[in-house]
């Protein structure tokens, strides 16, 4: 259950006007002219009341999400009334992943907000489990889940600000290659250097075959290649990609590299022990966990036992852990088998954005339910995270993982 005694703030989407007239622009530790993660409407909101703000746009009777007004019609509720907490989501039943997939997008959209569709930002995921599924983020929540929340994380950890980044992965339409320059400029940084790839082709290919190892060389050639020329300090890609370049790249080069962030697909805890203490032993690593529909869990505080803690930027992204005593199949029962603190169940996310509304949705990983320590209390953050996230045994067959 996540846990819901916090502050409420009051003036969540105020900037203050006396931090932007002060800013100094030369500084690289400040971020001016853009609203922070504590600007945020939903920072320091309880998750009740932000699932009932949430729910009170969706299910508008004039100006909702076409879709959602459909299911509630179908499920015979009336979801204002019926759903006022966390808790509640569970009695609209298991996302359907398939209609992510089998209605355009805009039925997902509040018809409010679509009046303005330059307001948008759109994201595809890889095609991991299937064909790829598409959403849409408004600028400012696009800011606050993939830019600032990285920011407000990394300035925590004292993450390398006004360095060269590298970026090792997806452009196109995925959601984290549209956020990976805005990320490394919030640091001070330029556009980040980054490479040609195309995961939905990698996927299609067979590791074992000819095509996938050309392929796989031809985008550690390209990284190669930006290295050798460019004085490279922070280097942002998948584990499979980044152990491949490391073992690559110079001993002197690896050493120069002083931070690193981890994305695409889940980060093992071996893994992490390699690179974090041989291989890029100068560099302050932070992982992330999370995917293009949803958001990012961030690795707040490093592990002295080496485990990896993941936390939602509450209350927008929640994540719940629930039991799998009765199977792995999405069901509405299920959804409120949370485990105790401490078990490993199945991952739940769920999405509560005003553009974008995904409650329940089974995740095909499972992972420890941790809750938040003193020290990330105090940054804000309040809700449930988990540990050490892993592809969900028996479902390995239906996820093409691969280099992201």
């Amino acid at each position: 259950m996540i846990q819901t005694g916090i502050r409420t703030n009051t003036n969540a989407t105020s900037i203050n006007s006396d931090l932007l007239t002060n800013c100094d622009h030369t500084s690289l530790d400040q971020h001016c002219n853009q609203p922070t993660l504590q600007d945020a409407e939903w920072f320091g909101v309880t998750p009740d009341m932000w699932v009932r703000h949430i729910i009170s746009i969706h299910f508008n009777p004039v100006l909702g999400s076409r879709y959602w007004l459909q299911r509630e019609k179908m499920l015979g509720i009336n979801t204002r009334r019926d759903i006022s907490s966390l808790e509640d989501l569970s009695i609209l039943g298991p996302m359907e992943e398939e209609d992510l997939r089998r209605y355009p997008l805009e039925y997902f959209i509040p018809k409010i907000y679509l009046a303005n569709k330059a307001a948008f930002i759109l994201g595809e995921t890889a095609g991991t489990t299937g064909l790829p599924k598409t959403t849409a983020y408004l600028k400012e929540e696009f800011s606050f889940t993939f830019v600032e929340w990285f920011r407000y994380i990394a300035e925590y950890r004292g993450f390398p600000q006004g360095v060269q980044w590298l970026w090792v992965g997806p452009s196109g339409p995925h959601i984290i290659g549209k956020a990976v320059g805005p990320v490394a400029q919030s640091m001070g940084s330029m556009d980040p250097f980054s490479i040609d790839m195309d995961p939905r082709w990698v996927k299609k290919l067979k590791p074992d075959s000819l095509g996938y190892k050309r392929y796989i060389s031809h985008i550690l050639e390209q990284a190669l290649d930006i290295l050798k020329r460019q004085h490279i300090e922070v280097i942002y890609s998948t584990p499979p990609l980044l152990l491949r370049l490391a073992e690559m790249m110079p001993g002197e080069q690896r050493m120069q590299i002083c931070g690193i962030h981890y994305g695409g697909v889940a980060l093992e805890q071996e893994q992490l022990k390699r690179l974090r203490g041989e291989l890029f032993p100068h560099a302050v690593h932070i992982a992330g966990y999370g995917n293009t529909l949803f958001g990012l869990c961030m690795e707040i505080e490093e592990s002295a036992n080496g485990n990896l803690d993941y936390y939602p930027p509450g209350p927008r992204m929640a994540v719940q852990v629930v039991s799998t005593e009765d199977g792995t199949h999405p069901d509405r029962n299920r959804l409120t088998q949370i485990v105790q603190y401490g078990e490993k169940g199945q991952v739940v996310c769920h999405r509560l954005d005003a553009s974008f509304f995904i409650p329940n949705m089974f995740e095909r990983d499972e992972a420890v339910r941790i809750a938040p320590t003193q020290n990330i209390q105090t940054l804000g953050i309040y809700q449930d995270g988990v540990r050490n996230p892993s592809l969900l045994k028996g479902l390995e067959a239906n996820a093409k993982v691969g280099v992201y």
